[in-house]
């Protein structure tokens, strides 16, 4: 019997082999990818999402837990012009909305290719939250006023879309499931379940990592990791999926 789950996903605390999106705010979360996006469409959506974490329970919940990672092209109207937007809740703690990134992360400069880095790490007084461009960090702010601490229940991930509408009474009642579909080209997307060092992530912002979660403890700390590299068989099913290289197998 052992033999045949030999390859399944493994729950072991002691080595960090957690729950593949575990948001434990004093250790940090960590998330990095390439991008690549043409243009906008504020017609269609002013928001794009490309990570949306959350636990299942109602906004209104003290044990409500959510973290979403999201782009804009129509400007943000309390944090000026910036392009990514944030928000991280713990039940009536956290922060909803903020920016992060300089002047020299643009809509325009979004046309080629880069690699974006962001971690958050909760502090004294607030979330401590990096995003770094090509390996260089471009912004460190502290956002919210209070540290978070971890975030419980079973997370479920998104990338790409929401999972559900945002928290706040103006979405009350109101099916958002799959809105602000990211239109943009995404690779190498990685997920941590700490807070990335500055030489971390200038040592490997533009190589593969090496895991294997459930047999190693090398990178025990990889939540999920997509390569989008995989071969194309010419069969649909198969095709379809993504492969996670973690060592999770969070296909």
């Amino acid at each position: 019997l052992f033999k045949t789950f030999d390859k399944s996903v493994k729950y072991n605390v002691d080595n960090k082999r957690t729950t593949t999106y575990r948001m434990k705010m004093s250790d940090g979360i960590s998330v990095e990818f390439w991008l690549k996006k043409d243009a906008f469409d504020i017609s269609k959506t002013q928001k794009e999402v490309i990570l949306d974490l959350w636990n299942g329970n109602a906004s209104s919940s003290a044990d409500y837990g959510r973290f979403t990672l999201a782009l804009t092209g129509a400007g943000h109207a309390t944090e000026g012009a910036g392009t990514f937007l944030v928000t991280l809740q713990s039940g009536t703690v956290g922060f909803y909305e903020q920016t992060i990134g300089t002047s020299t992360i643009t809509t325009s400069s979004l046309s080629d290719w880069h690699h974006y880095a962001l971690t958050f790490v909760s502090a004294d007084n607030g979330v401590d939250s990096r995003i770094y461009l090509d390996g260089n960090l471009n912004e460190k702010k502290s956002l919210g006023s209070v540290s978070v601490s971890e975030i419980g229940g079973l997370i479920n991930g998104y990338i790409g879309a929401l999972q559900t509408a945002p928290s706040g009474n103006v979405f009350h009642n109101t099916n958002l499931t799959g809105a602000g579909k990211l239109s943009a080209s995404l690779d190498e997307f990685r997920f941590w379940k700490t807070k990335r060092t500055s030489e971390q992530i200038a040592n490997n912002w533009n190589r593969a990592v090496g895991a294997g979660t459930n047999t190693d403890t090398a990178n025990v700390d990889l939540g999920v990791y997509y390569k989008f590299n995989e071969g194309i068989v010419g069969n649909t099913n198969k095709d379809s999926i993504v492969l996670d290289y973690s060592g999770r197998i969070a296909n």
